[in-house]
């Protein structure tokens, strides 16, 4: 005997399936891109508007760098276990912030929860923030300009701590990067800015498409433009 569908049925399914197409169409992404095993798309959507929210309310520019810039550039989303933002020092310079006024201020007004903080603000700062309701981890990196730079191959560097770090000059690994101009794209009603896909290829390598299983610690031997500059004491001491 086989199976009637009353007609109320089929247009339950048809409005089903209707709304799943536009759900997907309206983020951008598809059934494939969206798996991640640690947040949901609902849940880096929803923290990734919330920075847009605060930092754009603050008249701060901001983009999206390394892990996340890499998802975009990979596989045209952003999931993954972490979010990385990047701020260029002259901006945050140019409004007076200090690592106090920025830290209260994302906390107080727009309740991120601050998870750890390393640097000064006028050296290698970085900031982990989780964002509200999807606890998200943040890491803000802020760019700074690349000084000793005598060829001009480098425009800009930023920093990162803890492991192999602790053996440099100043405590912290500084990664150089050539000069880069921000992408735009639009997403939800909104403009975002990210890194241009040379940052990547100059970060990951040319097979950057490809993914690769390391943790952070190993990607401060395998990673390309870190700037070497062991602490000399630390390196005889151990000697």
């Amino acid at each position: 005997m086989s199976l009637i569908i009353p007609p109320i049925t089929n247009r339950l399914l048809l409005c089903l399936v209707f709304s799943t197409v536009v759900l997907f169409s309206f983020y951008g992404l598809t059934l494939n891109s969206i798996k991640n095993d640690h947040y949901p798309m609902e849940s880096y959507t929803r923290c990734l508007v919330s920075v847009h929210q605060a930092l754009d309310s603050l008249a701060i520019p901001w983009f999206l760098t390394f892990g996340s810039a890499l998802m975009y550039w990979r596989s045209n989303n952003f999931l993954s276990n972490d979010m990385d933002i990047g701020i260029f020092y002259r901006d945050l310079k140019a409004r007076n912030f200090n690592d106090k006024i920025f830290v209260s201020t994302m906390k107080e007004k727009f309740n991120f929860t601050l998870r750890n903080h390393y640097g000064e603000m006028n050296h290698g700062k970085e900031w982990s923030f989780a964002c509200p309701k999807s606890n998200v981890p943040i890491d803000v990196f802020v760019f700074y300009p690349f000084m000793e730079s005598k060829t001009k191959s480098s425009a800009y560097w930023s920093a990162t701590y803890n492991g192999l770090c602790n053996k440099m000059k100043y405590k912290k690994c500084r990664w150089k990067f050539r000069k880069f101009n921000l992408v735009s794209f639009e997403m939800l009603n909104k403009t975002f800015s990210i890194v241009p896909i040379e940052f990547i290829v100059e970060r990951y390598g040319e097979n950057y498409r490809k993914p690769k299983q390391y943790g952070y610690f190993e990607s401060l031997n395998i990673l390309p433009n870190l700037i070497e500059e062991y602490d000399v004491n630390i390196t005889n001491s151990k000697q």
